[in-house]
């Protein structure tokens, strides 16, 4: 199984841990998760429409243990990775009759030989707060865009403000595509895919909010270019994200407590000096 998953990933561009958590253990993050999204400003829906909300995690010490967490460690392990480390994480919460999110990939260092090789530079792990079905607006992927050009590509509006607002429900980065794959999951499940694969999600037309904690992770990290490993420290940092230009203004998992610092810190990016950061480019160049 751990052979097929790994395939999976490599070839499709995400695979699916069914069962990895039992319900029990995300109570707590689940718990945490609706505190947060009580706290969120109606400007915040309005900025985020198409995502739902875009909550850092590291404004949540809580999440320690989930971005640590030995069922995550085991992961990797069966998918071969090893070094991996953390950059960032969020609580996105599409709430009922919310529109779906936008088609995209979430790949920055495009312009560095390594985004066209088989090594994954940086993967999304995707943990679902309940069970999702094309109804309440699971992940549809394009199979594959990670290794491969798609018309999708070829949009430059993607994480774009307007299309966050949903200016335009119109746009075709809304729709239905040919070739999309809905990827249901189950509560206690963990998604994990490549960040440059195209996806997006339903709309949610449920009654009820679908909540999903986005975990992003760098495997086999000293592998990874410097100028790579610079730009991901800053992104740890807060510094220079698209989509999150007041960051700098955010807590980093530098400011934890001790005690929830001490449990991910063997995963905070190191870097190495005198480098220059990698260019951001969301733009394959084929």
């Amino acid at each position: 199984m751990n052979k097929s998953l790994k395939s999976d990933l490599n070839e499709r561009g995400f695979c699916v841990f069914e069962k990895a958590f039992h319900p029990e253990e995300l109570d707590s993050i689940r718990q945490t998760s609706r505190q947060a999204l009580k706290l969120l400003p109606v400007s915040h829906r309005e900025k985020n429409k198409s995502q739902g909300s875009l909550i850092l995690i590291a404004n949540y010490p809580e999440f320690s243990r989930l971005i640590a967490h030995q069922v995550l460690l085991n992961i990797f392990k069966k998918l071969g990775f090893s070094d991996t480390r953390f950059s960032s994480g969020y609580i996105i919460s599409k709430p009922e009759r919310g529109p779906a999110l936008f088609w995209h990939q979430d790949w920055w260092g495009w312009g560095n030989s390594i985004s066209y090789k088989d090594q994954i530079p940086q993967i999304f792990v995707m943990i679902y707060l309940q069970d999702t079905s094309t109804k309440n607006g699971c992940l549809r992927v394009i199979p594959g865009s990670h290794r491969t050009p798609h018309s999708l590509h070829d949009s430059n509006n993607a994480h774009s403000e307007s299309i966050s607002r949903v200016e335009n429900p119109e746009d075709p980065l809304y729709q239905s595509v040919d070739g999309e794959h809905a990827v249901p999951v189950q509560y206690g499940d963990v998604l994990v895919g490549d960040a440059r694969l195209i996806h997006g999600t339903f709309p949610n037309v449920a009654d009820d909010e679908r909540t999903l904690i986005t975990l992003w992770f760098h495997p086999n990290y000293s592998n990874l270019p410097g100028p790579i490993q610079v730009r991901i420290h800053e992104i740890f940092m807060r510094k220079g994200v698209d989509t999150d230009p007041d960051g700098l203004d955010s807590m980093t998992l530098l400011n934890w407590p001790e005690e929830e610092k001490k449990i991910v810190e063997p995963m905070f990016p190191a870097h190495p000096p005198n480098v220059t950061a990698e260019v951001w480019d969301r733009n394959p160049h084929w």
